[in-house]
């Protein structure tokens, strides 16, 4: 039976629980661009246990609550992430005990057989010694996902103020990124293991002709890439970063990440220059501190 927009909207999402250990985060800050230069120390301060800063980014991947779209009916084998935000209210903290909780915000339908848009908020807090969510969230996360084969099942809630489009000028800042051939196999490993991105069987049933990239991959690369370009000579964390996924990453592909500045905040867009495909738009960051 179709999923309808009312029974998402009031579907219970599970609770996530988990630990951000060192290896946890130096696994992750491989899989997302850190440790390229093995003999930069700055590379090495996300890398290695000795002195270890957590990667922003990492808030994305902690205490998640797991594939619940699937339990709640949705086509999961269509389903692509199509937009995330993640706001960083503090440094994610290692060998603590995590909790995420989640609210589903907006169903959006597009009509049968053209999917809809479903968005849910998910906050990350430590939890106490009485296990309760301590009040100053660690992480605020917004993520919509399109459900390609869901279409026709109504709409609900307030969908998000939409992205910003990236200015029209020049860049201010450009860097290109290559995309390692066994990137997929090595982000998997962070918890996401949904078969799309590995088993080539599974991604053309999917209508893709090979594995494509996660699109939290992308996003995490795109964060080393803001880093890099507004803290050279080392890094800059971004405390706030979002965006739209609007075209697919192939493990092999060379990204050209362009990042324009607009007093404190940021604009950034990654392309695939050799396929012209723009693959993450409408993106805006904010750096820490």
């Amino acid at each position: 039976m179709p999923v309808s927009a009312r029974d998402l909207m009031d579907f219970p999402i599970p609770e996530g629980r988990g630990v951000a250990s060192t290896r946890d985060a130096m696994l992750y800050a491989l899989s997302v661009g850190y440790g390229r230069e093995p003999l930069d120390a700055e590379h090495l301060r996300r890398t290695q246990e000795n002195g270890l800063v957590p990667t922003p980014t990492l808030a994305n991947i902690l205490a998640h609550p797991g594939p619940w779209m699937k339990d709640a009916g949705v086509d999961w084998q269509r389903l692509v992430h199509s937009e995330h935000r993640l706001t960083l209210h503090r440094p994610v903290p290692f060998d603590t005990p995590l909790v995420s909780r989640s609210r589903m915000v907006s169903v959006v339908d597009r009509g049968a057989g053209k999917g809809m848009f479903a968005t849910f908020e998910r906050t990350l807090a430590v939890l106490d010694e009485d296990d309760r969510p301590d009040a100053a969230p660690v992480a605020t996360i917004l993520q919509t996902n399109a459900c390609r084969g869901d279409g026709g099942c109504g709409s609900a809630g307030t969908p998000l103020a939409p992205q910003p489009p990236v200015p029209e000028r020049a860049p201010d800042a450009v860097l290109s990124l290559a995309v390692p051939e066994d990137a997929a196999l090595l982000y998997r490993l962070n918890g996401d293991r949904n078969p799309l991105h590995s088993d080539p069987a599974y991604a053309l049933q999917a209508g893709f002709p090979r594995p494509i990239l996660h699109g939290l991959c992308s996003f995490g690369l795109a964060g080393y890439a803001i880093g890099r370009l507004m803290g050279a000579p080392g890094f800059a964390d971004v405390s706030a970063i979002a965006a739209r996924f609007t075209g697919v990453v192939y493990p092999g592909d060379t990204l050209e990440v362009a990042v324009w500045r607009a007093g404190d905040d940021l604009h950034f867009r990654v392309r695939v220059p050799a396929r012209d495909v723009t693959v993450l738009d409408h993106g805006t960051a904010r750096l820490a501190g």
